[in-house]
């Protein structure tokens, strides 16, 4: 028997290697003798890098730059060399992250992604032709305006004056130069990441969805929500559309808002893109069983998460598919018509992290039990 096992990462406790050993470690308990093929997956956001780079043989980097409220942090990323030319790997989670600042410092009307524009310089600065930006995870809610103000755009107010960083900053914005951009921004292939397709403004878009997880208040949403219509009038006159309601432009706080005035960008869903990158389709061919995961399944995991991308692409060819989350949420019942059989692996009802540090051998042990009754239902049909 061949069994793929595709899983994301389960966050804060098991990358999506570990995950997909632990899955492979339950099951090879009653199938010895089955063929695991185990291919790690990120879905465009945090740990995307990670798994591209260990999967690709790719070279990891490290840059100093600015972190999303103060300071400098150390951010990763990563450059592949395919023999024709070079991609960048790069997480606005890097640089810009939400888990790089500490809860009671969270404040998106000051947040920016500049640092995440100083890794792409560094990027550039290394020969980068092609980059690729995950984006998720983000701290920032000013619609990629660092990251433009970080390679040389500028976004001036009626004085003509630089704005400030953050999101608030672009109720003020009257102009915006891009004549000391970056002139390699034009030569580079630039695809953006995501996971969700959320338009940039609106009761749907980036403040108001996205917002409150950052440390947004009601009032800090509908503040964040005017400065990020704003900005798309302003950049209208410029790009000669308005994307206040293009597809994809909320994700990571509007970042694809500022990045189409420096590139020509291409937005992908992020599954999609790693999938195709790591030909997952020539590794389901000829398969038994599929067996993917995350940390938390619910409504959220049809949003093109790593799990309904797999089982998406296993159900076009007809293969069954087994989930298995850290834990289930809310109506996963919708996820049945892709996904056969969903598990969560808690055993009882315990704090967070009890819940972390056990993931491991929970993950194990619902794995064999899976595959146990599995064994139990193949004796059954042969009677």
């Amino acid at each position: 028997m061949k069994i793929v096992i595709a899983p994301d990462s389960f966050k804060e406790s098991l990358s999506a290697m570990a995950v997909a050993t632990c899955i492979e470690n339950g099951f090879s308990k009653i199938f010895p003798d089955s063929e695991f093929i185990k291919i790690p997956l990120a879905d465009g956001g945090e740990g995307t890098v990670d798994v591209l780079v260990d999967m690709l043989k790719g070279e990891k980097q490290y840059g100093e730059a600015v972190g999303p409220i103060s300071g400098h942090v150390n951010a990763m990323w990563a450059l592949l060399n395919d023999g024709q030319y070079k991609t960048a790997l790069i997480e606005i989670a890097g640089a810009s992250g939400l888990d790089l600042i500490t809860p009671g410092q969270r404040n998106p009307l000051i947040a920016t992604s500049f640092g995440t524009g100083q890794i792409i310089l560094q990027a550039l600065d290394l020969g980068a032709e092609k980059i690729i930006l995950g984006l998720g995870g983000s701290a920032s809610n000013d619609g990629g305006a660092g990251i433009l103000q970080a390679l040389g755009g500028q976004l001036l107010d009626v004085q003509g004056n630089e704005l400030p960083v953050g999101g608030a900053a672009l109720a003020d914005l009257a102009t915006i130069d891009l004549s000391n951009l970056d002139k390699r921004c034009a030569n580079v292939e630039f695809i953006v990441a995501c996971d969700v397709s959320n338009p940039l403004t609106g009761k749907n878009g980036a403040s108001a969805i996205f917002g409150p997880q950052k440390g947004a208040t009601p009032k800090m949403v509908e503040q964040l929500d005017i400065a990020l219509a704003h900005f798309a009038d302003i950049a209208e006159k410029t790009l000669t559309v308005n994307h206040r309601q293009s597809a994809g432009f909320g994700a990571a706080g509007g970042a694809p808002m500022g990045l189409c005035l420096a590139f020509e960008i291409q937005i992908q869903a992020g599954i999609d893109m790693v999938l195709d990158i790591l030909k997952v389709d020539d590794a389901l061919a000829g398969a038994d069983l599929v067996i993917t995961g995350e940390g938390q399944m619910d409504n959220q995991t049809l949003n093109g998460k790593t799990p309904f991308g797999v089982a998406k692409r296993a159900l076009a060819r007809d293969i069954p598919v087994i989930a298995i989350a850290g834990s289930l949420g809310t109506e996963v019942e919708a996820l049945y018509n892709t996904i056969g059989s969903i598990f969560g692996t808690v055993r009882s009802p315990q704090a967070l992290d009890q819940v972390l540090s056990e993931a491991e051998g929970n993950l194990t042990r619902t794995a064999r039990n899976i595959a146990a009754t599995l064994a139990m239902g193949n004796k059954l049909s042969l009677k």
